[in-house]
């Protein structure tokens, strides 16, 4: 077995896990106050985009009241922190994200709000999708036409579940076209005053969210 082959394996596994980490942070921005983004080496995520200006008044250098107020106006989107996960939590930020032909398609959460989920249904509205496009390992159901799927880098935070109601649509990874920065390796260099050698994997980019009012933050205290 090549020792420096499962090392590379498992240097993209790590990068793989701190970017799909990174999409749901907030990009190192301070939470309630008015401050600019800053140049912290954390994605602008999900936390940060999908907002209604309560917790991050400023997303992508645009200060949100300076557009529009209230949930899904300008660049806020629907954000709710409900006592318990419900149905009809669900249903309702759904509804407010949905404008026109536009609306949420896919729903990602964690396995504890996924399993409340699905507990709720009932048999007959079960729909297990074996053939989706979304091949990370796990399974998924439609609700209202959008997938419900568990992303296990999305963190639980002090007994907090989360469900991020998404439009992919309007979801843009960039990535620098330096090659270095597109997962480039640097080789392997060779540590000073020792045989070791090691070597890095580069990314650099950001995420935007284009349009965050047609899109939703669940926050639910209790199951």
């Amino acid at each position: 077995m090549s020792f420096v082959a499962s090392k590379m394996i498992n240097a993209s596994g790590k990068m793989a896990k701190l970017i799909g980490t990174n999409l749901y942070g907030d990009g190192g921005l301070t939470p309630n106050t008015g401050s600019s983004l800053n140049s912290t080496i954390d994605l602008d995520g999900f936390t940060a985009a999908i907002d209604d200006g309560s917790n991050y008044p400023i997303y992508g250098g645009i200060t949100r009241s300076n557009i529009a107020t209230g949930a899904n106006n300008g660049i806020n989107a629907y954000y709710a922190n409900p006592t318990a996960f419900s149905l009809g939590a669900v249903q309702t930020a759904y509804g407010s994200a949905w404008f026109g032909v536009e609306k949420p398609d896919m729903l990602a959460t964690t396995q504890p709000v996924w399993d409340a989920f699905w507990n709720k249904l009932q048999p007959q509205q079960r729909f297990n999708d074996e053939t989706s496009d979304v091949h990370v390992g796990f399974r998924s159901f439609f609700w209202n036409g959008a997938q419900v799927v568990v992303d296990q880098y999305l963190p639980v935070l002090a007994g907090n579940y989360t469900m991020y109601g998404l439009n992919t649509s309007y979801i843009y990874l960039y990535v620098s076209d330096i090659p270095k920065y597109q997962f480039g390796f640097s080789g392997r260099k060779e540590a000073q005053n020792t045989d070791d050698v090691a070597g890095q994997y580069f990314f650099a980019g950001d995420m935007i969210v284009s349009a965050p009012r047609l899109m939703f933050r669940l926050v639910f205290q209790n199951l």
